[in-house]
């Protein structure tokens, strides 16, 4: 089961003892496409005890010298920021029409490997790295994706020093199970729902935590806590194309809620610079 980060509650009044990149880079992703006269205070909109905390003064030139931000203009009070395709990379989520759009030429592409019990390390090894990047297990040594796999294993080997072992190959013709029985084996779908659910039900992403938000500095950290919940969501998911989805596979739901939030908050951002 994941832990999720909202487990707990969330607590407006726990404020971080210092800003993190993430949450400005979150404001500029997803509220505006540039910020003019960019002090601590306006930034924050009344949240001022983050402007004091040591090390916070300093924040956009940090983040400009990490090439996450870059200014335009004169320096100081005259000075714009926007963020850079470094910044957007560093806090973008996954999109995840990307691989739900993807067509499926109807073939499985399979690997089986034997690694005796005097490799018991390697065995578990190789297993985790199967499972980070989502293949579905149908035994043990028989693992399936519905894509190229042969980079994938590649990239195993490489990464992971494990010898070559194994044995792929292309499967288009079942007998005595069907694709969606594939699937619904293949992966842990129970788990990945609850995550899907978890993201759907809590009520800080259901609008009520926007609501809540008297200034900028806590929707700053509605938007971290977002982005890091859409990710726990997705994490065991595989993304398979939509020709594979499971029957009550929620995925879509989490990303049309997703966008909503996001669109929210960035009418609630613009509603509190200009009362």
């Amino acid at each position: 089961m994941l832990g999720l980060p909202w487990e707990g509650g969330f607590d407006y009044g726990s404020a971080m003892p210092r800003l993190d990149y993430a949450d400005v880079l979150d404001l500029f992703l997803w509220t505006m496409d540039k910020l003019t006269r960019p002090t601590l205070q306006n930034l924050l909109a009344g949240y001022e005890e983050y402007a004091h905390r040591p090390g916070n003064a300093h924040l956009f030139l940090r983040l400009e010298h990490q090439r996450l931000l870059e200014r335009t203009g004169k320096s100081g009070k005259e000075a714009s920021y926007r963020i850079t395709a470094d910044g957007i990379q560093r806090v973008r989520v996954t999109d995840p029409r990307v691989e739900w759009n993807q067509s499926w030429d109807g073939q499985w592409r399979v690997v089986v490997f034997d690694l005796p019990e005097a490799r018991r390390k390697d065995r578990h090894d190789l297993w985790r790295a199967l499972r980070t990047r989502k293949l579905g297990m149908l035994q043990r040594s028989v693992w399936i994706w519905p894509h190229a796999l042969q980079p994938i294993l590649e990239e195993i080997i490489q990464a992971e020093g494990i010898p070559e072992c194994f044995c792929g190959f292309t499967v288009r013709d079942l007998f005595l199970c069907s694709h969606a029985e594939v699937v619904a084996i293949a992966w842990n779908w129970e788990e990945i729902g609850k995550a899907h659910e978890t993201y759907l039900k809590h009520p800080v992403l259901t609008g009520r935590g926007l609501t809540a938000a008297r200034n900028v500095g806590q929707l700053a950290a509605l938007a971290r806590n977002e982005r890091r919940s859409y990710s726990y969501a997705f994490a065991l998911d595989p993304l398979l194309p939509r020709a594979l989805w499971p029957k009550g596979y929620r995925g879509a739901d989490v990303h049309r809620q997703s966008e909503q939030f996001r669109h929210q908050l960035k009418e609630k951002f613009h509603n509190l610079n200009n009362p």
